[in-house]
Protein backbone atom coordinates (compact mmCIF):
# COMPACT_ATOMS: atom_id res chain seq x y z
CA UNK A 1 0.00 0.00 0.00
CA UNK A 2 2.84 2.38 0.88
CA UNK A 3 4.61 1.78 -2.45
CA UNK A 4 1.35 2.16 -4.34
CA UNK A 5 0.85 5.56 -2.70
CA UNK A 6 4.41 6.56 -3.66
CA UNK A 7 3.79 5.52 -7.28
CA UNK A 8 0.60 7.59 -7.37
CA UNK A 9 2.44 10.62 -5.96
CA UNK A 10 5.21 10.30 -8.54
CA UNK A 11 2.69 9.87 -11.34
CA UNK A 12 0.73 12.94 -10.26
CA UNK A 13 3.96 14.93 -10.03
CA UNK A 14 4.91 13.86 -13.55
CA UNK A 15 1.51 14.79 -14.92
CA UNK A 16 1.62 18.19 -13.23
CA UNK A 17 5.24 18.74 -14.35
CA UNK A 18 6.41 19.30 -10.76
CA UNK A 19 9.98 18.90 -9.54
CA UNK A 20 10.70 15.76 -7.54
CA UNK A 21 13.33 16.15 -4.82
CA UNK A 22 14.89 13.00 -3.38
CA UNK A 23 16.24 13.53 0.13
CA UNK A 24 19.32 11.37 0.63
CA UNK A 25 20.69 13.14 3.72
CA UNK A 26 19.12 15.16 6.53
CA UNK A 27 21.43 17.76 8.10
CA UNK A 28 20.33 18.57 11.64
CA UNK A 29 20.95 21.96 13.27
CA UNK A 30 20.10 22.23 16.96
CA UNK A 31 18.90 25.64 18.14
CA UNK A 32 18.66 25.05 21.89
CA UNK A 33 20.06 28.35 23.17
CA UNK A 34 19.70 32.06 22.41
CA UNK A 35 19.54 32.78 18.67
CA UNK A 36 22.59 34.73 17.52
CA UNK A 37 25.06 35.10 14.63
CA UNK A 38 26.32 31.58 15.32
CA UNK A 39 22.81 30.27 14.54
CA UNK A 40 22.91 31.95 11.13
CA UNK A 41 26.37 30.47 10.54
CA UNK A 42 25.23 26.93 11.38
CA UNK A 43 22.12 27.13 9.19
CA UNK A 44 24.20 28.51 6.31
CA UNK A 45 26.70 25.63 6.60
CA UNK A 46 23.88 23.08 6.76
CA UNK A 47 22.30 24.47 3.58
CA UNK A 48 25.66 24.32 1.78
CA UNK A 49 26.15 20.69 2.86
CA UNK A 50 22.61 19.79 1.73
CA UNK A 51 23.19 21.38 -1.69
CA UNK A 52 26.20 19.14 -2.30
CA UNK A 53 24.48 15.86 -1.50
CA UNK A 54 20.75 16.14 -2.32
CA UNK A 55 19.92 16.79 1.31
CA UNK A 56 17.39 18.59 3.47
CA UNK A 57 18.01 20.78 6.51
CA UNK A 58 16.22 20.04 9.77
CA UNK A 59 16.25 22.82 12.39
CA UNK A 60 15.43 21.47 15.85
CA UNK A 61 14.00 24.35 17.89
CA UNK A 62 13.97 24.53 21.66
CA UNK A 63 14.75 28.18 22.34
CA UNK A 64 13.39 31.27 24.13
CA UNK A 65 14.35 33.44 21.12
CA UNK A 66 17.27 35.76 20.52
CA UNK A 67 18.62 38.65 18.50
CA UNK A 68 16.20 40.19 15.99
CA UNK A 69 18.92 40.86 13.40
CA UNK A 70 20.16 37.26 13.50
CA UNK A 71 16.61 35.93 13.32
CA UNK A 72 15.84 38.00 10.21
CA UNK A 73 19.10 36.90 8.58
CA UNK A 74 18.19 33.26 9.24
CA UNK A 75 14.72 33.78 7.74
CA UNK A 76 16.26 35.16 4.56
CA UNK A 77 18.66 32.20 4.36
CA UNK A 78 15.78 29.75 4.76
CA UNK A 79 13.61 31.56 2.21
CA UNK A 80 16.34 31.57 -0.44
CA UNK A 81 17.45 27.99 0.23
CA UNK A 82 17.38 25.72 -2.86
CA UNK A 83 16.96 22.70 -0.58
CA UNK A 84 14.02 21.87 1.72
CA UNK A 85 14.28 23.35 5.22
CA UNK A 86 12.21 21.79 7.98
CA UNK A 87 11.48 23.65 11.22
CA UNK A 88 10.63 21.27 14.07
CA UNK A 89 9.93 22.21 17.71
CA UNK A 90 11.57 19.32 19.51
CA UNK A 91 12.02 17.53 21.91
CA UNK A 92 8.58 16.90 23.31
CA UNK A 93 7.67 19.34 26.11
CA UNK A 94 10.01 21.86 24.52
CA UNK A 95 9.17 25.35 23.25
CA UNK A 96 10.06 27.87 20.55
CA UNK A 97 9.14 31.37 21.62
CA UNK A 98 9.82 34.74 20.03
CA UNK A 99 12.66 34.29 17.51
CA UNK A 100 12.19 30.52 17.67
CA UNK A 101 8.59 30.96 16.45
CA UNK A 102 9.82 33.19 13.62
CA UNK A 103 12.22 30.47 12.45
CA UNK A 104 9.53 27.78 12.67
CA UNK A 105 6.89 29.75 10.75
CA UNK A 106 9.36 30.88 8.09
CA UNK A 107 10.38 27.29 7.27
CA UNK A 108 8.83 25.73 4.14
CA UNK A 109 7.88 22.73 6.28
CA UNK A 110 6.85 23.42 9.89
CA UNK A 111 6.24 20.76 12.55
CA UNK A 112 5.90 20.44 16.31
CA UNK A 113 6.19 17.64 18.84
CA UNK A 114 2.82 16.92 20.56
CA UNK A 115 3.39 18.80 23.84
CA UNK A 116 5.28 21.86 22.65
CA UNK A 117 4.32 25.55 22.54
CA UNK A 118 5.07 28.49 20.25
CA UNK A 119 4.25 32.22 20.41
CA UNK A 120 5.14 35.45 22.27
CA UNK A 121 6.62 37.14 19.21
CA UNK A 122 6.54 40.77 20.38
CA UNK A 123 10.04 42.22 19.89
CA UNK A 124 11.84 43.60 22.94
CA UNK A 125 14.69 46.05 23.45
CA UNK A 126 16.78 44.88 26.36
CA UNK A 127 14.07 43.68 28.75
CA UNK A 128 11.42 46.20 27.62
CA UNK A 129 8.73 45.13 25.10
CA UNK A 130 8.50 47.37 22.03
CA UNK A 131 5.00 48.86 21.63
CA UNK A 132 5.62 51.21 18.70
CA UNK A 133 3.20 50.43 15.89
CA UNK A 134 5.90 51.15 13.30
CA UNK A 135 8.02 48.27 14.58
CA UNK A 136 5.17 45.87 15.40
CA UNK A 137 3.48 46.32 12.01
CA UNK A 138 6.75 45.76 10.19
CA UNK A 139 7.50 42.49 12.01
CA UNK A 140 3.92 41.21 11.78
CA UNK A 141 3.53 41.96 8.07
CA UNK A 142 6.91 40.44 7.25
CA UNK A 143 6.17 37.20 9.11
CA UNK A 144 2.64 37.01 7.64
CA UNK A 145 4.01 37.45 4.12
CA UNK A 146 6.56 34.68 4.63
CA UNK A 147 3.92 32.31 6.02
CA UNK A 148 1.51 33.07 3.17
CA UNK A 149 4.24 32.26 0.63
CA UNK A 150 4.21 28.70 1.98
CA UNK A 151 0.42 28.50 1.91
CA UNK A 152 -0.05 28.73 5.68
CA UNK A 153 -2.28 30.96 7.81
CA UNK A 154 -0.51 34.33 8.02
CA UNK A 155 -3.20 35.78 10.32
CA UNK A 156 -1.45 34.21 13.30
CA UNK A 157 1.60 36.40 12.64
CA UNK A 158 -0.38 39.51 13.67
CA UNK A 159 -1.78 37.80 16.79
CA UNK A 160 1.64 36.52 17.79
CA UNK A 161 3.49 39.82 17.29
CA UNK A 162 0.84 42.28 18.49
CA UNK A 163 -0.88 40.22 21.22
CA UNK A 164 1.73 37.56 22.13
CA UNK A 165 -0.77 34.75 21.48
CA UNK A 166 0.69 31.29 22.20
CA UNK A 167 -0.42 28.02 20.58
CA UNK A 168 0.15 24.40 21.46
CA UNK A 169 0.86 21.87 18.72
CA UNK A 170 -2.76 20.82 18.15
CA UNK A 171 -4.00 24.42 18.01
CA UNK A 172 -1.22 25.33 15.59
CA UNK A 173 -2.17 22.42 13.31
CA UNK A 174 -5.90 23.20 13.58
CA UNK A 175 -5.41 26.82 12.47
CA UNK A 176 -3.00 25.78 9.69
CA UNK A 177 -0.02 27.53 11.29
CA UNK A 178 2.13 24.38 10.95
CA UNK A 179 2.05 21.37 8.65
CA UNK A 180 2.60 18.40 10.93
CA UNK A 181 2.64 17.04 14.48
CA UNK A 182 5.22 14.30 15.01
CA UNK A 183 6.53 12.72 18.20
CA UNK A 184 10.03 12.09 16.81
CA UNK A 185 12.21 12.49 13.74
CA UNK A 186 11.29 9.13 12.25
CA UNK A 187 7.59 9.89 12.36
CA UNK A 188 8.16 13.37 10.93
CA UNK A 189 10.09 12.05 7.93
CA UNK A 190 7.32 9.53 7.25
CA UNK A 191 4.75 12.35 7.32
CA UNK A 192 6.79 14.44 4.88
CA UNK A 193 7.50 11.62 2.43
CA UNK A 194 5.55 12.09 -0.79
CA UNK A 195 4.15 15.52 0.14
CA UNK A 196 4.57 18.87 -1.60
CA UNK A 197 6.42 21.96 -0.36
CA UNK A 198 7.43 25.37 -1.67
CA UNK A 199 11.24 25.43 -1.89
CA UNK A 200 13.06 28.43 -3.31
CA UNK A 201 9.81 29.71 -4.80
CA UNK A 202 9.10 26.42 -6.62
CA UNK A 203 6.68 23.67 -5.67
CA UNK A 204 8.41 20.33 -5.14
CA UNK A 205 7.39 16.80 -4.28
CA UNK A 206 9.59 15.63 -1.40
CA UNK A 207 10.63 11.97 -1.42
CA UNK A 208 12.26 10.74 1.79
CA UNK A 209 13.43 7.11 1.81
CA UNK A 210 15.75 6.09 4.68
CA UNK A 211 18.05 9.13 4.53
CA UNK A 212 21.30 9.43 6.49
CA UNK A 213 20.91 11.80 9.46
CA UNK A 214 23.97 14.04 9.97
CA UNK A 215 24.41 16.34 12.96
CA UNK A 216 25.87 19.74 11.98
CA UNK A 217 28.19 20.36 14.91
CA UNK A 218 29.16 23.95 15.82
CA UNK A 219 32.64 25.21 14.98
CA UNK A 220 34.95 26.46 17.72
CA UNK A 221 34.10 30.06 16.81
CA UNK A 222 30.38 29.32 17.06
CA UNK A 223 30.83 27.59 20.41
CA UNK A 224 32.80 30.56 21.77
CA UNK A 225 30.00 32.91 20.72
CA UNK A 226 27.34 30.63 22.26
CA UNK A 227 29.20 30.56 25.57
CA UNK A 228 29.79 34.31 25.61
CA UNK A 229 26.11 35.00 24.76
CA UNK A 230 25.13 33.68 28.20
CA UNK A 231 23.80 36.61 30.26
CA UNK A 232 25.87 35.70 33.34
CA UNK A 233 29.11 35.32 31.36
CA UNK A 234 28.49 38.59 29.50
CA UNK A 235 27.82 40.49 32.73
CA UNK A 236 30.85 39.04 34.53
CA UNK A 237 33.16 39.88 31.63
CA UNK A 238 31.84 43.47 31.39
CA UNK A 239 32.24 44.10 35.13
CA UNK A 240 35.65 42.43 35.22
CA UNK A 241 36.80 44.55 32.26
CA UNK A 242 35.75 47.75 34.04
CA UNK A 243 37.44 46.66 37.29
CA UNK A 244 40.72 45.75 35.55
CA UNK A 245 40.88 49.06 33.67
CA UNK A 246 40.20 51.11 36.81
CA UNK A 247 42.68 49.07 38.88
CA UNK A 248 45.37 49.32 36.20
CA UNK A 249 45.12 53.11 35.97
CA UNK A 250 44.81 53.59 39.75
CA UNK A 251 47.94 51.54 40.52
CA UNK A 252 50.12 53.08 37.83
CA UNK A 253 50.16 49.99 35.58
CA UNK A 254 48.52 51.30 32.39
CA UNK A 255 49.74 48.36 30.32
CA UNK A 256 47.37 46.05 32.21
CA UNK A 257 44.46 48.15 30.95
CA UNK A 258 44.92 46.24 27.66
CA UNK A 259 43.63 43.15 29.47
CA UNK A 260 40.50 45.06 30.48
CA UNK A 261 39.94 46.19 26.88
CA UNK A 262 40.24 42.58 25.67
CA UNK A 263 37.73 41.40 28.28
CA UNK A 264 35.30 44.09 27.15
CA UNK A 265 35.70 43.07 23.48
CA UNK A 266 35.08 39.44 24.46
CA UNK A 267 31.81 40.47 26.13
CA UNK A 268 30.53 41.93 22.82
CA UNK A 269 32.02 39.20 20.60
CA UNK A 270 28.70 37.25 20.37
CA UNK A 271 27.09 40.15 18.49
CA UNK A 272 29.45 40.23 15.50
CA UNK A 273 29.28 37.98 12.45
CA UNK A 274 30.73 34.55 13.19
CA UNK A 275 33.01 34.78 10.14
CA UNK A 276 34.87 37.63 11.89
CA UNK A 277 35.37 35.90 15.23
CA UNK A 278 38.78 34.46 14.31
CA UNK A 279 39.92 37.89 13.09
CA UNK A 280 38.90 39.54 16.37
CA UNK A 281 40.63 36.82 18.43
CA UNK A 282 43.80 37.09 16.35
CA UNK A 283 44.00 40.90 16.60
CA UNK A 284 43.42 40.80 20.37
CA UNK A 285 46.05 38.09 20.78
CA UNK A 286 48.70 39.99 18.80
CA UNK A 287 47.87 43.23 20.66
CA UNK A 288 48.31 41.53 24.05
CA UNK A 289 51.61 39.99 22.95
CA UNK A 290 53.09 43.31 21.89
CA UNK A 291 51.76 45.21 24.92
CA UNK A 292 53.28 42.57 27.19
CA UNK A 293 56.62 42.71 25.38
CA UNK A 294 56.76 46.51 25.36
CA UNK A 295 55.91 46.71 29.06
CA UNK A 296 59.47 45.83 30.03
CA UNK A 297 58.52 42.45 31.49
CA UNK A 298 56.67 43.75 34.55
CA UNK A 299 53.48 41.88 33.57
CA UNK A 300 55.44 38.65 34.28
CA UNK A 301 54.26 37.01 31.03
CA UNK A 302 50.53 37.20 31.85
CA UNK A 303 49.63 39.32 28.83
CA UNK A 304 51.97 37.35 26.57
CA UNK A 305 50.44 34.04 27.66
CA UNK A 306 46.86 35.25 27.15
CA UNK A 307 47.81 36.69 23.77
CA UNK A 308 49.30 33.38 22.63
CA UNK A 309 46.16 31.54 23.82
CA UNK A 310 43.91 33.90 21.83
CA UNK A 311 46.04 33.42 18.70
CA UNK A 312 45.76 29.63 19.05
CA UNK A 313 41.96 29.94 19.46
CA UNK A 314 41.74 32.14 16.36
CA UNK A 315 43.74 29.58 14.39
CA UNK A 316 41.49 26.71 15.50
CA UNK A 317 38.35 28.77 14.78
CA UNK A 318 39.21 28.74 11.07
CA UNK A 319 38.48 25.04 10.74
CA UNK A 320 35.03 23.41 10.72
CA UNK A 321 34.40 20.47 13.06
CA UNK A 322 35.37 17.05 11.76
CA UNK A 323 32.23 15.04 10.98
CA UNK A 324 32.75 11.44 10.02
CA UNK A 325 29.23 10.24 9.27
CA UNK A 326 30.03 8.04 6.30
CA UNK A 327 30.18 11.13 4.09
CA UNK A 328 33.07 11.98 1.76
CA UNK A 329 35.30 14.78 3.03
CA UNK A 330 35.33 17.69 0.58
CA UNK A 331 37.75 20.58 1.19
CA UNK A 332 37.10 23.66 -0.93
CA UNK A 333 39.81 26.31 -1.49
CA UNK A 334 42.39 23.85 -0.16
CA UNK A 335 45.54 25.81 -0.99
CA UNK A 336 44.08 29.09 0.26
CA UNK A 337 43.21 27.44 3.56
CA UNK A 338 46.59 25.73 3.87
CA UNK A 339 48.45 28.94 2.98
CA UNK A 340 46.61 30.86 5.69
CA UNK A 341 47.22 28.01 8.14
CA UNK A 342 50.97 27.94 7.49
CA UNK A 343 51.23 31.75 7.67
CA UNK A 344 49.45 31.83 11.02
CA UNK A 345 51.46 28.88 12.30
CA UNK A 346 54.76 30.53 11.31
CA UNK A 347 53.78 33.75 13.02
CA UNK A 348 52.70 31.87 16.12
CA UNK A 349 55.96 29.88 16.27
CA UNK A 350 57.99 33.08 15.91
CA UNK A 351 56.07 34.86 18.66
CA UNK A 352 56.26 31.89 21.01
CA UNK A 353 60.01 31.60 20.39
CA UNK A 354 60.48 35.29 21.17
CA UNK A 355 58.42 34.96 24.36
CA UNK A 356 60.45 31.91 25.41
CA UNK A 357 63.71 33.80 24.82
CA UNK A 358 62.49 36.73 26.91
CA UNK A 359 61.29 34.40 29.66
CA UNK A 360 64.63 32.56 29.80
CA UNK A 361 66.61 35.81 29.87
CA UNK A 362 64.49 37.12 32.73
CA UNK A 363 64.76 33.83 34.59
CA UNK A 364 68.55 33.84 34.38
CA UNK A 365 68.72 37.21 36.12
CA UNK A 366 68.42 37.38 39.87
CA UNK A 367 64.86 38.53 40.69
CA UNK A 368 64.49 42.02 42.11
CA UNK A 369 63.10 40.59 45.32
CA UNK A 370 66.62 39.26 46.04
CA UNK A 371 68.12 42.75 45.54
CA UNK A 372 66.00 44.74 47.97
CA UNK A 373 68.89 45.07 50.41
CA UNK A 374 71.16 46.42 47.67
CA UNK A 375 68.54 48.67 46.05
CA UNK A 376 70.07 51.62 47.84
CA UNK A 377 72.17 53.68 45.48
CA UNK A 378 70.51 52.29 42.32
CA UNK A 379 69.29 54.73 39.70
CA UNK A 380 66.03 55.00 37.82
CA UNK A 381 63.54 57.38 36.17
CA UNK A 382 60.63 59.29 37.73
CA UNK A 383 57.22 58.42 36.30
CA UNK A 384 55.41 61.24 38.16
CA UNK A 385 56.19 64.66 39.57
CA UNK A 386 57.10 64.02 43.23
CA UNK A 387 56.90 66.94 45.66
CA UNK A 388 58.62 66.77 49.09
CA UNK A 389 56.43 64.74 51.45
CA UNK A 390 54.22 63.32 48.64
CA UNK A 391 54.49 60.01 46.79
CA UNK A 392 54.71 59.00 43.15
CA UNK A 393 56.14 56.23 40.99
CA UNK A 394 59.65 55.61 39.68
CA UNK A 395 61.01 52.90 37.39
CA UNK A 396 64.06 51.03 38.66
CA UNK A 397 65.34 47.88 36.93
CA UNK A 398 62.20 47.79 34.79
CA UNK A 399 59.89 47.70 37.83
CA UNK A 400 57.47 50.35 39.09
CA UNK A 401 58.14 51.46 42.68
CA UNK A 402 56.24 53.86 44.93
CA UNK A 403 58.63 56.55 46.14
CA UNK A 404 58.87 59.82 48.06
CA UNK A 405 61.49 62.55 47.92
CA UNK A 406 63.04 65.24 50.14
CA UNK A 407 63.64 67.55 47.18
CA UNK A 408 61.27 68.15 44.25
CA UNK A 409 61.55 65.57 41.47
CA UNK A 410 60.23 66.21 37.97
CA UNK A 411 58.64 63.56 35.76
CA UNK A 412 61.23 61.97 33.46
CA UNK A 413 64.22 62.97 35.62
CA UNK A 414 66.88 60.52 36.69
CA UNK A 415 66.74 59.65 40.40
CA UNK A 416 68.84 57.70 42.90
CA UNK A 417 67.57 55.57 45.80
CA UNK A 418 68.63 57.08 49.11
CA UNK A 419 66.81 54.73 51.47
CA UNK A 420 64.93 51.48 50.88
CA UNK A 421 61.56 50.74 52.37
CA UNK A 422 57.96 51.31 51.41
CA UNK A 423 57.91 53.81 49.84
CA UNK A 424 61.47 54.30 48.64
CA UNK A 425 63.24 57.57 49.38
CA UNK A 426 64.83 59.01 46.25
CA UNK A 427 66.73 62.14 45.22
CA UNK A 428 67.19 63.77 41.84
CA UNK A 429 70.59 63.28 40.26
CA UNK A 430 70.08 65.73 37.40
CA UNK A 431 68.35 69.03 36.80
CA UNK A 432 65.28 68.75 34.57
Amino acid sequence: MRYLLLVLVLLSAFLCAQTIYYVKNVYVVRVDSTIGPYTVSQISRAIELAQRSSGAVLILLNTPGGLAESTLQAIQLIGSSPVPVIGYVYPDYGYAWSGGTYLLLSSPIAAMAPHTVIGSCQPVEGLTPINESKVLNAFAEYLATVMASYGRNGTYAYLCVERNINLNAYEALKYHVINYIAKDLGELLQEINGTQAIVGGHRMVIIVESPAVVQVEPTLGEMIQMWLMNDVVESVLSLLALFVIIAALATGHPHLAALGVVLFILSVLPFISTSWVWVALFIMGVALLFVGMLSGGYTHGVLEGLGAALIVLSFLSLFPPVQLQGQPIVITNYWTLMGAAFALLSLLVGLVAFIAWKAVSVHLRRPLSERLLTLKGMEGTAVDDIAPGSTGYVIIMGEYWKATARAPVKKGCRVRVVETGSPLLVEPIEIC
